[in-house]
């Protein structure tokens, strides 16, 4: 669980983000208010091993034990809102059933690997977040603006699954170079820097994507009765 202690050095971060990214990059936003913690990161598109991203995530806690992360496509300009990423505990995750666990990642080796860094801040306090607070956790990951669709005025078709990285020669090296000259880093420094982080078990059920499981959304089109309820019934009403 994320222990007082983490979250008040997660918070730390916001104070770090505005004046060291805002003047030198050309896209994206903020996310949403209360942001506490800015990450770049590489997906892929369940079923297109080819489909790669790279995304930035603005990330506010929700709870002790949940982080939830508005995603911007660092591909256009300006950056398209992609979708949500949720990310939990290893506690968190073992509670889920294995139907539910497939659609969710691991993010063990994004870490060790330093293909999830967080630009414009300091290396010991990377390093405390990545070790303390998010090598242990899983991610659920959609994109609402799809990726055969990133150029379009709008965000056209149905979202998909995007899924993490578990191991070596799974990215395209110069799509990895790319992201390092964008934010001014070197991931395989960011390596080395991160290799007495011991990486824990993944819990079963994690990354799908290794047993064969192709998972993609789809609409279902069926019959049904349309019609509003009289007013003289009761309806259920659901407050937002």
């Amino acid at each position: 669980m994320f222990s007082r202690q983490l979250i008040l050095a997660l918070s730390s971060v916001l104070a770090l983000l505005p004046q060291s990214l805002s003047a030198s990059l050309p896209f994206g936003h903020y996310g949403p208010e209360g942001t506490v913690l800015f990450l770049n990161g590489f997906h892929f598109v369940s079923g297109h091993s080819d489909w790669e991203i790279s995304a930035n995530h603005y990330c506010v806690i929700i709870r002790d034990d949940m982080l939830q992360c508005a995603v911007y496509n660092t591909a256009t300009s300006p950056a398209h809102l992609a979708g949500i990423e949720y990310i939990i505990t290893t506690d968190a995750f073992e509670t889920l059933d294995y139907e539910e666990r497939q659609l969710w990642h691991s993010h063990v080796y994004e870490i060790t690997s330093g293909f999830l860094i967080e630009p414009g801040l300091p290396s010991s306090v990377d390093h405390t977040i990545m070790k303390d607070v998010l090598v242990d956790t899983y991610g659920k990951t959609f994109h609402t603006w799809r990726y055969d669709q990133q150029n379009s005025t709008y965000p056209i078709g149905i979202p998909e699954l995007v899924m993490g990285y578990t191991g070596d020669d799974q990215i395209t090296p110069d799509f990895v170079t790319k992201r390092d000259d964008m934010f001014g880093v070197n991931t395989t420094e960011i390596k080395e820097s991160r290799s007495d982080i011991p990486p824990p078990p993944i819990v079963e059920g994690a990354d799908s994507w290794k047993y064969g499981y192709v998972l993609t959304l789809g609409l279902i089109n069926k019959t049904a009765d349309t019609n509003f309820p009289p007013n003289d019934k009761a309806q259920v009403v659901l407050h937002y």
